[in-house]
């Protein structure tokens, strides 16, 4: 009970801190710089590295997991689950194929989605490539589609956890396919950036709103853009400024925000943050040499676990853990 009203009364102290200053929203911020990783609160001055070598991640939707795929001593491909807060490694699970695309975790947290081919040795991903999903737990392992095409590039989950949109890297960048996990339906084509729109050819550059009703997604050269899912109603919502390029895009967890990868020039990159309510842009981490990877907004369950491993932060219960 005494758990319960500490929950609640530091539930309000925050609530009632982002009614009375400018709140840059709440949850955690994970990042790559090379292959280090490291994770920020929109409101801290400096980042906590939490990996020195990882490459290929995707934290879970609670902030309480992240999932990357490496290679045992067997050169074999393995997902790797890891406490996100401490690096702790919880489980290794076995790839059915060999993969070549990064993962991604789904937004209720139940499937974590890779693509990969049966060959060996191969580059890039230069043949056609098949799409699984697996459980956290290792449980559950099935293939939803294959022969996608050549070089998948990343994959970006809708928000009711049905479909995950891909690119193929070798086809052109404004189409982006959509599959349905269940597998019974082709992968269907969209286009819903404007025509104008330059994107970077290695990652993917859209998110979707947490209502899905939105994607926001960049271009390269011009800055950030909202849309409806259906390709209608763009506006721009980040002017070019002073910045070059722009790159990744993610909103937060309740909608309000983005975080967004820019470039000032060759030498200096940085992590930006824009609220929809305020119209502002404020830089989150500048002046770094190296250009950040696909930043993740996900929740912030600082885990408070009781003996009977319920998680319980920020007001919240999860009564689901994985184990």
């Amino acid at each position: 009970m005494y758990a319960n009203y500490l929950i609640r009364s530091l539930s309000i102290i925050l609530l009632s801190f982002c009614v009375n200053t400018i709140c840059w929203g709440q949850g955690l911020i994970v990042y790559s710089v090379g292959n280090e990783i490291y994770m920020m609160r929109p409101d801290d001055k400096k980042p906590t590295l939490i990996f020195d070598e990882l490459a290929g991640f995707s934290p879970s939707p609670d902030g309480y997991f992240i999932a990357d795929i490496g290679k045992n001593d067997n050169r074999l491909d393995i997902l790797y689950i890891h406490r996100l807060h401490n690096g702790k490694k919880i489980r290794s699970l076995k790839l059915k194929v060999n993969a070549v695309a990064r993962p991604s975790w789904s937004p209720d947290g139940r499937w974590i989605v890779y693509a990969g081919t049966e060959f060996e040795g191969i580059i890039r991903g230069d043949v056609h490539s098949e799409i699984h999903l697996v459980s956290p737990d290792g449980n559950h392992h099935r293939k939803i589609h294959e022969q996608i095409g050549k070089r998948p590039v990343g994959f970006v989950w809708t928000s009711d956890s049905q479909s995950v949109y891909y690119n193929l890297a070798a086809t052109d960048r404004r189409i982006i396919y959509e599959l349905d996990i269940s597998g019974k339906q082709q992968p269907k084509k969209h286009t819903p950036f404007h025509k104008d729109t330059g994107l970077f050819s290695r990652y993917p550059t859209y998110s979707f709103s947490p209502n899905g009703r939105e994607i926001a997604y960049t271009s390269l050269h011009d800055g950030i853009y909202v849309g409806n899912v259906d390709g209608t109603n763009h506006r721009k919502v980040v002017n070019k400024n002073n910045l070059l390029h722009y790159f990744q895009v993610d909103w937060s967890p309740n909608g309000r925000h983005l975080v967004y990868v820019a470039s000032k020039n060759r030498e200096s990159h940085g992590l930006y943050l824009y609220s929809f309510a305020t119209k502002k842009v404020r830089p989150l981490i500048t002046s770094l040499d190296q250009l950040p990877g696909q930043p993740h907004w996900v929740e912030d369950y600082l885990a408070i676990e009781p003996a009977d491993k319920m998680t319980s932060t920020w007001g919240k219960i999860r009564k689901k853990t994985t184990q």
